[in-house]
């Protein structure tokens, strides 16, 4: 879960001076945010099912399923899509996923 909260940092770093527009052409930042979805989606194949399922409102498959769009079919990813996750699905995430690392600890 460390990992996963490391990448949604890593986003948020590279897109808070940004608009959706400069997103969508700043090809830079726009994989590197694409890397850390990809990252994330990683990350979440090798937490125990048990532990998932303590967290059922966390979009546990959402994850997975982003990171094989991205990787089976970024060529056609859409940079909105991709904002969208970055910016509006993701920032939700880390309080869940802090509270889940303290109740580890």
């Amino acid at each position: 879960m460390r990992d996963i909260l490391e990448a949604i940092g890593d986003i948020r770093a590279y897109t808070q001076d940004l608009d959706l527009e400069a997103f969508a052409v700043d090809k830079r930042t726009l994989h590197a945010v694409v890397y850390c979805l990809i990252v994330i989606g990683e990350a979440e194949r090798h937490i125990p099912e048990d532990v998932k399922a303590r967290r059922p409102d966390v979009p546990w498959h959402s994850m997975r399923g982003m990171r094989n769009f991205l990787v089976h079919e970024y060529p056609w990813a859409s940079p909105s899509v991709i904002w969208q996750t970055a910016t509006k699905n993701l920032p939700p995430l880390v309080e869940p996923l802090q509270r889940m690392i303290g109740a580890e600890a």
